[in-house]
């Protein structure tokens, strides 16, 4: 049999095995309602949107803090607006076409990035490879099984790097709109600064992106105030201060400020001093990639790391979004590192599914992603700031 079909088929059946066992995983878990409860959390709010009701929860409104593990709506008002429509539609179905749907994004993100970075590749091949593997990402199913918002950060991360990759009119609208959209659950807000830094850089490709961004933002308040008014805005308000309040030291938090407080035996107010300096990093990180990193692909991976660790809570799914950052390392790795660049990134899932009951692990997976975009990029767009680091991800030295 031709290696070909054999890859292909092996992909048919691995393919088949994983999206049968996460299909049998959401069954089990339905009868506890254990499955897509994020995702009813959001359903929920459009249908209270559509009733005319407010989406967020009384008590928060009235200035009670929450739990931050504890289920409430906490988005901008345009999420709910949004799926108001789907309002009446059972919520198995929208699940179901959730999945679908955030499935299929993630394969035209790969075909964009393949025509840009791996034309020669087969176009079907690869679609078949993100469909059967896309679930051996854990986080990613993770938030396929919640039916979290993050499950679509793939697409809107993979649509930054396809305008970051590949400088054009019509990836930069792309890349603006994706950047809005992904603000709109706050943390990757940061990534607009990278965007802007990078246009104050020279690139006037980053400045159109940024410029596209707030203005779509500013189209999306707009439209959110003339269909449902200034009090939900006023509202939502309340909610951010509110929830700013929320305890943030959880064993199910690997934000680091969480997770350090929680290895050095910290209490609350130590967690809520430690992330105001990982707040800062988080910038002084985003800020410098964009100025100092040469290689696109790695200076965005750097600040979109940089974005998980933005707010004080990352939950575990979060990473998902590093998904396509990967994906690009694959398919623009040269042929002489392309074996240690599938060696990185087969390590960050592996330790990303680790990282499941050992949190911390999970920005050792962060960190394996950016491993595999530095190794991927040629010795000429590489800022190898020392020798060993030079041998370490160059075949050769510059």
């Amino acid at each position: 049999m031709p290696h070909v079909q054999r890859t292909t088929l092996t992909l048919v059946v691995v393919g088949g095995i994983v999206w049968t066992s996460l299909t049998l995983i959401a069954l089990q878990l339905s009868e506890g309602s254990a499955v897509g409860f994020d995702l009813e959390l959001l359903l929920q709010a459009g249908r209270d949107v559509a009733a005319g009701r407010s989406p967020y929860d009384p008590a928060m409104l009235a200035g009670a803090a929450p739990q931050s593990t504890s289920l409430f709506y906490s988005y901008p008002p345009p999420v709910a607006q949004l799926l108001a429509p789907f309002a009446a539609i059972p919520s198995a179905v929208m699940l179901v076409g959730w999945w679908a749907g955030a499935v299929a994004a993630l394969v035209i993100v790969g075909e964009g990035l393949r025509r840009r970075l791996a034309p020669e590749r087969s176009a079907a091949r690869l679609a078949l490879a993100a469909l059967a593997l896309a679930p051996l990402v854990l986080p990613f199913t993770v938030g396929l099984l919640f039916g979290n918002l993050d499950a679509w950060f793939p697409f809107l991360y993979g649509v930054m790097v396809l305008a970051v990759v590949q400088p054009a009119r019509t990836t930069a609208f792309g890349g603006g709109i994706a950047l809005a959209l992904a603000s709109l659950k706050l943390h990757p807000a940061s990534l607009g600064l990278w965007f802007l830094v990078r246009g104050m850089r020279g690139d006037r490709h980053a400045l159109r992106v940024a410029a596209i961004a707030v203005a779509a933002g500013i189209l999306v308040i707009v439209a959110s105030v003339l269909l449902g008014g200034v009090a939900l805005w006023s509202e939502y308000a309340l909610i951010v201060q509110a929830g700013s309040g929320a305890d943030i030291v959880d064993p199910r938090n690997a934000g680091p400020a969480a997770v350090i407080t929680t290895l050095i035996g910290g209490d609350e107010p130590s967690a809520r001093a430690i992330h105001v300096g990982v707040g800062i990093a988080a910038v002084a990180v985003t800020i410098l990639a964009a100025w100092r990193r040469r290689d696109p692909l790695e200076s965005f991976g750097w600040a979109a790391a940089a974005s998980l660790a933005t707010l004080p809570v990352t939950w575990y799914h979060y990473p998902s979004a590093l998904i396509p950052i990967a994906l690009a390392a694959l398919l623009r790795a040269p042929i002489e590192r392309r074996d240690r660049v599938r060696v990185l990134v087969l390590a960050a899932g592996v330790t990303a599914a680790v990282a499941l009951p050992a949190l911390p692990l999970l920005w050792v997976a962060v960190a394996l992603v950016i491993a595999a975009a530095v190794c991927s990029s040629s010795c000429e767009q590489i800022d190898c700031p020392s020798p060993t680091s030079r041998s370490l991800w160059c075949s050769s030295p510059r």
